[in-house]
């Protein structure tokens, strides 16, 4: 029997759409389901257990914001941690590699977090030009210090300040022909060489709003912070008590310290930035957030104009004045006095902004 084309089609295609109906419907329910926390606070570390010893980064919200849920996430170290209200924290591991813990949480498809604000509450050191031990930054750019041409500090010529040179450029200091370092420039994302995005931009309104609410936040002083930043004499915002303000980090998986490493971090600022940016922490993971942040974005699994980065100051981008940078760079940082200070700061000014947006949910989550 020849059967009538036109019914073979309408067959063939109901055939196909029930198929798919099949294949949809417990995507559907799943979509229902899923994880949508509604603020996620990023940790880079944790030391130890996650309560009651030398904490890292994690353990004051984990005892603070009672966050006793744990969920097993596959390719992230440590569990994902909730209290069951819209408050969840994670760690993403240390230096530039954290972006592939970030990608494998946004790819787990029991979390959907198009809705979600991140915070990044993290410790690190301050400029002290811009910010004293125990105080806390808002971060407005993010600068990629990792992408840069290198010469050993033994080779370098007399006349420049040290041995790294951006891409294009032919002298440490100076900018790349494709970067004008006039203030009035604006912001160059990118860099020369075919390595994409130096500069991220965090969304300055949300930055604003952010630092408007914490700015007048108490951040408690001690004559141990006092002591430890008495001896940066010419400085007289490290030589304040702790405080809340906004400024850039230079990010790099280079662990650096001293006055040559701090003056190439400004002026790495100062050239990428074109001049609009203030150079105010240097830490290692920033970067690697802002890869993944940036490509997540761009496959719509997350928002990051709803990214945020709280970086507080537990220690100096250099000694004080005529001490060594090889003593500073081994000293124990968990045992300095800006550790605790600024582990307790980074919760104490990150949880304002948490408080809120969770209380008033009905208005930020669209």
């Amino acid at each position: 029997m020849v059967r009538n084309p036109v019914l073979r089609f309408l067959g063939w295609r109901c055939r196909w759409l029930a198929a798919f109906g099949i294949l949809l419907l417990p995507i559907t329910l799943l979509a229902a389901d899923r994880i949508q926390p509604r603020v996620m606070v990023i940790a880079t570390y944790e030391s130890g257990k996650d309560r009651g010893d030398t904490p890292g980064e994690l353990q004051y919200w984990v005892e603070r914001e009672h966050l006793d849920e744990p969920i097993a996430v596959a390719g992230i170290d440590h569990p994902v941690l909730t209290n069951g209200k819209g408050l969840y924290a994670m760690v993403s591991g240390t230096t530039a590699r954290c972006a592939v813990q970030m990608m494998m949480l946004a790819m787990d498809p029991r979390f959907d977090l198009r809705k979600t604000y991140f915070l990044l509450a993290g410790i690190s050191g301050g400029n002290p030009a811009r910010v004293t031990v125990g105080g806390a930054v808002w971060i407005q750019h993010v600068v990629d210090g990792d992408p840069a041409y290198e010469i050993d500090s033994r080779e370098v010529p007399a006349a420049w300040p040290y041995g790294l040179i951006a891409f294009g450029a032919t002298e440490a200091g100076k900018a790349p022909p494709n970067v004008d370092s006039s203030p009035s420039a604006g912001v160059s994302e990118d860099g020369a060489g075919g390595v994409g995005k130096i500069v991220y931009t965090l969304n300055p309104s949300l930055v604003d709003w952010a630092y408007r609410l914490t700015k007048d936040t108490p951040i408690p002083d001690s004559p141990s912070l006092a002591a430890s930043r008495a001896p940066f004499q010419g400085f007289p915002i490290a030589l304040a008590a702790p405080s809340v303000v906004k400024g850039d980090s230079v990010a790099s998986t280079r662990f650096w310290t001293g006055n040559v490493m701090t003056k190439w971090a400004e002026d790495w600022d100062r050239i990428y930035t074109k001049g609009a940016g203030s150079m105010a922490i240097g830490d290692g993971e920033d970067h690697g957030l802002m890869y993944a942040m940036t490509a997540l974005h761009r496959l719509h699994l997350v928002d990051a104009n709803r990214l945020l980065i709280l970086r507080t100051a537990s220690n100096f981008t250099m000694p004080p004045p005529g001490a060594r940078a090889d003593k500073s760079l081994f000293d124990d940082l968990a045992s300095s006095p800006g550790y605790l200070p600024a582990l307790d700061t980074a919760h104490r000014v990150g949880s304002v902004v948490v408080a809120a947006i969770l209380k008033n949910w009905s208005w930020y989550e669209n």
